[in-house]
């Protein structure tokens, strides 16, 4: 059995502000540790539930988060900054299931841990043939391009929330309860990493309720900007990219994977 597990660090129990998340903050390198141990307790939970090859993907900003010399040994890491095109480096149809660890609630969702889309600099809305999307549904569809179907989703109450939503059949795992965007009630992380452990194998074995994301093209994807000089920084054709306002951007292509190439960078 095969598992690709991509991991951002919102999510992450321990994890609420923004000092934690951005490397030179004076807490990046304690969140590090929290980011690190709690992968390790994903890999152990995929390997105890009978998973043969595990590909761990660092997802958060630079991808180069975790911790090389304390990962566990039983999983392969791919680490260091990769395009929206190729996000998931060696993801085929040959793998069982995918994991999404440690993410976050879309752009503007209210009482939600660090909530945005891609980046909180960049984009205030993110829409894929009209519906408002975040990182789960972006990432979902990627891994639904190939057949493999998303098994477990962990984060804040927000992020259990819009994953169910948007997938239907997924489990979840809630690391912590958002009470604004830098405050939460957490769960201490070694209870997370005991529990977490426990959702891993149930989400395995119980892999059979869980559909890939399927949405089919041709895409739009509208992008609403922070600000003008964002918008601004875009080219735009009139045709497959379209200024609409001041703010809003709006993509167009048959291929998901282009699109994304060409929208989020």
């Amino acid at each position: 059995m095969k598992i690709y597990v991509s991991v951002d660090m919102e999510g992450i129990s321990g994890i609420i502000l923004r000092e934690q998340l951005m490397r030179g903050e004076p807490l990046y390198s304690e969140a590090r540790h929290l980011l690190t141990r709690e992968v390790n307790a994903i890999v152990e939970g995929l390997l105890e539930a009978g998973v043969e090859q595990i590909v761990v993907k660092d997802a958060h900003a630079t991808g180069f988060n975790f911790i090389p010399e304390n990962l566990h040994p039983g999983a392969m890491y791919c680490m260091g900054g990769t395009p929206m095109n190729e996000r998931f480096p060696g993801l085929d149809s040959s793998f069982d299931g995918a994991m999404l660890i440690g993410y976050h609630g879309m752009a503007g969702t209210p009482r939600a841990v660090r909530d945005h889309t891609m980046s909180s600099a960049t984009y205030q809305r993110t829409e894929l043939n009209g519906n408002p999307v975040g990182e789960i549904v972006l990432d979902a569809m990627l891994f639904g391009l190939h057949n493999v179907p998303v098994l477990l989703v962990t984060g804040d109450d927000a992020t259990c929330r819009e994953a169910e939503q948007a997938l239907g059949s997924v489990h979840t795992y809630e690391t912590k309860t958002a009470i604004t965007r830098h405050s939460a009630l957490i769960k201490p992380p070694q209870r997370v990493h005991s529990e977490i452990k426990k959702a891993v194998q149930q989400a395995v074995e119980e892999r059979g309720i869980c559909r890939p994301l399927a949405i089919p093209g041709p895409y739009e994807l509208l992008l609403e900007m922070n600000s003008t000089d964002l918008a601004d920084s875009r080219y735009t054709d009139g045709e497959t990219s379209i200024r609409l306002d001041g703010l809003r951007i709006l993509y167009k292509d048959d291929d998901y994977v282009r699109l994304l190439g060409r929208a989020m960078r």
